[in-house]
């Protein structure tokens, strides 16, 4: 299920908070009227049941608790467990799809430069986190931890902020886009097409902003699916294809290093021969000469 918010308003953020629990604690049974309650667990397991289907949380798992409906834990923990938790609200349109919604970002007309037309934002209400999506994650909640719940002590502990309160929103907001980004169609398929884009135009100086413009996504989201995908960044991969290509150039055709290294889009011969011997191994004159020998 996917929890769909109509923007603006955008939702916002309320507090966050850090709960440990003990083998045999149990989350309680409540209703949030007007709140939601994310809850990401970092270590052990939570049993939690919501509108009558049960989870089992699991390290680097997250769900979404929406309000005005019951929610409880269905079972004690078995395991010591550690997660994260923060509430939020809106003021403005929600609800509930088996699908996203995805608003294409179009370009700007200039028309359009005094109003804003509606968007949404498609929440996953449960969902795994990569790796690297988690330690994001931790460190985003953890800084705006404000609440702590240790059930090894008798009360809560409270803290002032560390950061300020536009601060702790555009951390909110970047939690979401890592929520938003698990189940975006484009996310797996983006990577692909940059490496299509640069396979065919490798020539071409690397250019992140252009490819932001063209593929119609954030630079950040576009580096962090390539990363995914092939781990390396988008300036790498484009590194590593023009290589391949220089292989190829050194292999079949009897071009100098100094051709080789223009044909494939470098300007410098010396940065050229610097990007293969760390890539390859070698430098490209040891790799031709190689290449000869394996013909023979």
């Amino acid at each position: 299920m996917y929890i769909i918010f109509t923007c603006p308003p955008l939702p916002h953020l309320i507090v966050g908070g850090k709960s440990l629990y003990r083998v045999g604690d149990l989350h309680l049974r409540r209703i949030m009227p007007s709140t939601f309650d994310l809850i990401f667990v970092t270590a052990g397991k939570l049993y939690l049941e919501e509108n009558s289907q049960k989870y089992i949380l699991k390290k680097g798992e997250f769900l979404i608790l929406p309000p005005n409906r019951l929610h409880k834990g269905y079972k004690c923990c078995d395991e010591a467990t550690d997660f994260f938790w923060l509430h939020f609200y809106t003021t403005g349109k929600f609800k509930y799809m088996d699908k996203p919604i995805y608003d294409k970002n179009h370009k700007q007309k200039a028309n359009y430069q005094f109003t804003k037309e509606p968007f949404h934002i498609s929440l996953p209400q449960h969902g795994s986190l990569t790796a690297e999506q988690q330690s994001q994650m931790a460190e985003y909640m953890n800084t705006i931890v404000q609440v702590k719940i240790d059930k090894t002590k008798p009360k809560k502990d409270f803290y002032s902020s560390t950061v300020s309160q536009l601060k702790s929103q555009q951390l909110f907001f970047s939690i979401l886009s890592i929520l938003c980004d698990i189940h975006e169609p484009n996310t797996k398929n983006v990577a692909e097409k940059i490496y299509e884009h640069f396979s065919l135009f490798y020539t071409e100086s690397f250019d992140l902003k252009k490819l932001s413009d063209e593929y119609a996504f954030h630079p950040t989201h576009i580096i962090r699916c390539v990363k995914n995908k092939y781990g390396l960044s988008p300036l790498q991969l484009l590194l590593h294809i023009r290589i391949q290509k220089a292989k190829e150039l050194l292999t079949y055709t009897n071009f100098s290093i100094n051709k080789v290294a223009i044909s494939v889009g470098f300007d410098d011969n010396a940065y050229f021969t610097k990007q293969f011997k760390r890539i390859v191994g070698t430098a490209p004159t040891n790799y031709r000469k190689q290449q000869q020998i394996n013909k023979i």
